[in-house]
C-alpha cells in the first residue's frame, strides 16, 4: 500500500473515532492511537458478527445501524434478547469478565458500522492508563444516565407521543423518490415493550398517526409523511 494511503485511511478513522461516544474526551495523540491499531468494519444485514459461547477477542462499538442479540434453542428456533442501537458498546461485559460472548449478534439494519479494537491491546491499554479507564467510566456513566431520563421521560408521555418520539429518533432510509421510511427491524410486540405500552395500545397510536396523515404504515415500513409533526406530537408538554 502507497504510504499515502496508509496516512489517509489513519485520518478518515481518526475523523470518525472523533465521534464515538467513548473516545469524545481522549487526547488526539490517544485517538492517533486508537486509528492507527483498530478499524471501522461495515457489516451486511443478515451477517451473524460472532457466536455465543465464542471467545470475546475484541472491543467493539457500534457506530451506526443495529445489532440484534439472540439466542438459538435446541430446536434451531431463535430467541431475540434485545437489539443494541448506534453509538452503544456491543457484548462489552464478555470482554472485561474474560469471559464469552453470552450470545450471538446479528445485523439487523440494512448495513452497520462497528469500530472494533483487539481486546487484549484494548485491556492492556487501560492497565497502563488509569486515566483512559476513568474517561471510559466517564463516559459509560454519562451514557447511563441520558438513557435513564429519556426513560423516565418517555414513561410521562402518552402512547401516541411515545410512538412518535420513537420514530423521530430513528435515522429514515431515503428511497430515489425522496420518501423518508422507517423500518421496523423487530416484531411490534417487542416495539410495544419497547416503548413501555401493550401490542393493542401501540396498534391503536400507529392508526391515530396513520389517520392524521403523519404516517403510512405498509408492512414493516413506516413512512414518514409529516417528519415536522412527528418531532412536535414527540416533544413533552411543559
Amino acid at each position: 500500500m502507497h504510504p499515502t494511503s496508509s496516512l489517509r485511511d489513519v485520518s478518515d478513522k481518526l475523523a470518525k473515532i472523533r465521534h464515538v461516544f467513548l473516545f469524545r474526551t481522549w487526547t488526539p495523540e490517544d485517538l492517533e492511537h486508537l486509528a492507527q491499531h483498530g478499524r471501522f468494519v461495515r457489516y451486511k444485514r443478515g451477517t451473524v458478527i460472532f457466536e455465543g459461547g465464542q471467545d470475546c477477542d475484541r472491543l467493539m462499538v457500534l457506530n451506526d445501524g443495529q445489532i440484534q442479540m439472540f439466542r438459538e434453542q435446541g430446536d434451531g428456533r431463535r430467541v431475540t434478547l434485545h437489539t443494541v442501537r448506534a453509538q452503544a458498546l456491543v457484548a462489552c461485559a464478555a470482554l472485561f469478565l474474560d469471559q464469552c460472548f453470552p450470545a450471538s449478534g446479528i445485523v439487523v439494519s440494512p448495513t452497520a458500522e462497528v469500530f472494533e479494537y483487539p481486546g487484549n491491546d484494548f485491556l492492556k491499554l487501560l492497565e497502563s492508563r488509569p486515566d483512559l479507564s476513568r474517561k471510559m467510566i466517564s463516559a459509560l456513566a454519562g451514557r447511563i444516565a441520558e438513557l435513564a431520563d429519556r426513560i423516565e421521560a418517555n414513561q410521562s408521555l402518552p402512547a401516541v407521543a411515545r410512538l412518535a418520539r420513537w420514530l423521530s429518533e430513528q435515522r429514515p432510509e431515503i428511497r430515489s423518490n425522496g420518501a423518508k421510511v422507517v423500518i421496523l427491524h423487530t416484531t411490534k410486540r417487542n416495539l410495544a415493550a419497547t416503548l413501555g405500552m401493550t401490542p393493542e395500545t401501540l396498534s391503536r397510536a400507529i392508526r391515530v398517526l396513520v389517520d392524521r396523515e403523519i404516517i403510512r404504515m405498509h408492512g414493516q415500513e413506516f413512512r414518514i409523511l409529516d417528519p415536522d409533526q412527528l418531532i412536535e406530537m414527540g416533544s413533552p408538554v411543559e
